[in-house]
């Protein structure tokens, strides 16, 4: 079953479903959700990410890391997990570099990939990487959310006691979002329906207090007609690497701005949610389900205040 028609079967039994589990279910659904296509994270897919244009992205991170493994004494094992790690394109080009810094790092380099994409397909050189030792976790994931792609819920990291780096990019942006707007100085929430048998969106009562929580805890308050985004998967994310990591660093690189700035309704009056097909920004998440790319720009002050909440230290 295709996500459009899995889709379709919830709103049939429901009457709607949330913009949340609509993008969950277009991204990530196991047949033919965006992510778990072949060919997704290709040069010849829908957008480019840092590690396909030049190896020096993963150069610069390598130098990073060997700053931390010396700020942490020189553990051995330094593990470094790589959340959403695709085909492991970012990991081959880090270890392949390892090889211009000290030996000692070198050996102690673990380096582990992690993502839910069971078909996506690690390269095999990522496995042949001058002395550092590299693994793969397929299916253990960052839960964005309720369970809601038929698969088993992860019940967190199969990881404890990490001393290194959580490091991930381009991550949180494909977190599914929940889409919320003001009217009539009511807060309601965007919701995914059928109309005339086509898709199409509704306003209600929000689904969880979660979202009003948001809001109110970053201090933001919607103007009239306004369209925003709330990622409520940094919550998960956040204490599940502050629960594996003993000691170390989380290392997240994203789009995304602060909330100030986010929800601002002279910048940002419909949000930030857009769409991403054959390398051109779109504006139809409605459409081409589980052909194109959907993302929302992250909060990166709920990112950190939960980190903080969850034991972690904001660093920069």
């Amino acid at each position: 079953m295709s996500p459009e028609a899995e889709i379709r079967r919830r709103i049939g039994e429901q009457g709607r479903i949330t913009f949340s589990e609509f993008m969950e279910l277009a991204l990530f659904w196991p047949q033919g959700g965006y992510y778990l296509s072949p060919g997704t994270l290709e040069a010849s897919g829908d957008y480019y990410t840092s590690p396909q244009a030049h190896p020096a992205f993963a150069a610069l991170l390598a130098v990073q890391l060997l700053q931390m493994w010396s700020l942490l004494d020189e553990p051995d094992p330094f593990t470094v997990v790589e959340i959403g790690a695709g085909n492991g394109l970012l990991c081959r080009d880090l270890v392949a570099y390892s090889c211009h810094l000290p030996q000692a790092f070198r050996r102690a380099l673990r380096y582990l990939c992690l993502d839910r994409n069971l078909a996506s397909g690690l390269e095999q050189e990522v496995f042949t990487g001058n002395g550092a030792a590299v693994g793969r976790v397929a299916a253990s994931i960052i839960a964005s959310g309720p369970a809601s792609t038929g698969q088993p819920e992860a019940a967190g990291l199969p990881l404890r006691g990490i001393r290194g780096c959580f490091l991930s990019n381009e991550l949180l942006d494909a977190f599914p979002v929940h889409q919320v707007t003001k009217v009539d100085g009511r807060l309601l929430e965007v919701y995914v329906t059928l109309r005339d048998g086509e898709l199409a969106t509704v306003t209600a009562a929000p689904s969880t207090p979660m979202l009003v929580a948001r809001l109110e805890s970053l201090r933001v308050e919607l103007i009239e007609g306004q369209t925003a985004e709330i990622n409520l998967g940094i919550d998960s994310w956040a204490r599940q690497v502050a629960g594996a990591l003993e000691a170390g660093f989380v290392l997240t690189i994203d789009y995304g701005h602060q909330a100030e700035e986010l929800y601002s309704a002279e910048r940002r009056l419909r949000g930030t949610l857009t769409t991403y097909f054959r390398h051109t920004q779109t504006d139809s998440p409605l459409r081409r389900i589980g052909r194109q790319d959907i993302t929302a720009q992250v909060d990166f002050t709920s990112a950190q205040e939960l980190g903080e909440q969850a034991g972690l230290d904001v660093l920069g």
